[in-house]
């Protein structure tokens, strides 16, 4: 019997996918369960697992930087290798690698003109030369007599436009960045976002971040972050809803992602359940997940569900930004660098620690006043933490 190898729907969202490797070769011997390729869809690999035992006997698709429609065909798996395979009706709409071909270009200028023509004055050779290069003599300034283009004014033109084009380098997108610039497009053009920012001191963050990793511990400031939007996060349920199909999502458990830059892109790994989760529980995690997110081996659990995100570019020395969301979430929180400035407490003039927090909110589900709500609590718990809130 032959049984079809088709790209799997491996979330609600995912139309396409990209076929990175083939981890068996045609007329291997296949066991259900095992892996036969590896497909990327929203930034992230998956491995695709055999649902038969037999022979791959045939791949269709071979990897390339061509997106795959879920539930495209893209092999078979035979009983045995002396079963014949559908006939293909057309190999036209299957995505193949692209072939890199070189082509001889003729190098042109042109520019095209709404105005008449004006009216040029060049010598024969001149002439021949840009007739031969395919120039525009209304694109080249004369120094011959007059404003005369001659035939050195002709080659220098030339000259000068070839080194332009050597220097201009054209790069294809790979699948990854490709997934990217989709994704967050469709994010700007069908979300209203709207942006909340405030700055928070720092400074007690700080010292109980210092007491906590003098016990031996190795706490980041992010840790905290997510450690204090998880406590309150219960309390604000439209942040931390999902937007699915015009229906508001509403979730029971508190599931932030964190973005990781990496060789590959930006990933959103999520940790999961964070409310009901210890600092140490969260710090292990998001070390685990930042880990596997920069060695490619994240799996499609662990960037699936992510409603809230936390960026963050201080380490950079980026003082404020704002993020775009990342669908079908509701808010994503952008972090800045915290910097030393003068601060008034009690009446004091001192040296503070501040960061700017910016936050995304998408206004289909969150009003201003609503958000503006979540934005204060969360300042107030950070410059107010309290170790007996942590331990």
């Amino acid at each position: 019997m032959i049984r079809e190898i088709i790209m799997p729907k491996l979330g609600e969202t995912m139309e396409e996918g990209y076929i990175i490797k083939w981890l068996k070769n045609e007329g291997d011997s296949v066991k259900r369960g095992d892996t036969i390729l590896e497909v990327m869809s929203d930034k992230t690999n998956f491995e695709v697992e055999s649902q038969y035992d037999g022979y791959l006997r045939k791949i269709l698709i071979q990897p390339s930087d061509k997106p795959v429609p879920v539930t495209t065909v893209i092999g078979y798996i035979a009983d045995s290798m002396d079963e014949e395979i559908p006939l293909i009706k057309s190999t036209e709409d299957i995505p193949q690698p692209q072939q890199n071909e070189k082509k001889e270009e003729k190098t042109v200028a042109v520019i095209e003109k709404i105005h008449p023509k004006k009216r040029v004055i060049a010598s024969p050779a001149a002439k021949r030369l840009a007739e031969e290069l395919g120039i525009n003599l209304e694109n080249i300034k004369g120094t011959g007599e007059g404003g005369r283009i001659e035939k050195r004014d002709v080659e220098k033109f030339a000259e000068e436009f070839q080194r332009e084009q050597v220097e201009a380098e054209t790069q294809r997108l790979s699948p990854v960045r490709k997934i990217i610039a989709e994704k967050l497009l469709w994010s700007k053009q069908n979300i209203p976002h709207y942006y909340l920012s405030t700055k928070i001191l720092m400074n007690n963050i700080e010292r109980l971040k210092e007491a906590m990793n003098a016990r031996g511990k190795d706490f980041t400031y992010t840790d905290f972050i997510l450690f204090f939007v998880s406590r309150i996060l219960p309390d604000f349920q439209l942040i931390n809803a999902s937007f699915i199909n015009d229906e508001i999502h509403l979730h029971n458990t508190v599931d932030i992602g964190i973005a990781v830059d990496t060789d590959n892109g930006l990933v959103v790994p999520v940790v999961r359940d964070v409310s009901n989760k210890k600092i140490e529980e969260i710090s292990k995690l998001r070390n685990e997940l930042v880990t596997k997110a920069r060695s490619g081996q994240l799996k499609k659990e662990d960037v699936e569900n992510c409603r809230f995100v936390i960026t963050n570019l201080g380490m950079f020395g980026v003082l404020q930004f704002q993020a775009i969301i990342n669908p079908p979430g509701t808010a994503i929180m952008a972090v800045g660098s915290i910097e030393k400035e003068p601060v008034i407490l009690d009446d004091q003039i001192v040296i503070g620690k501040s960061m700017w927090i910016s936050l995304s909110l998408d206004h289909r589900i969150v009003d201003g006043a609503y958000g503006g709500k979540f934005l204060k609590r969360f300042k107030e718990i950070m410059e107010n933490p309290g170790i007996e809130a942590i331990l």
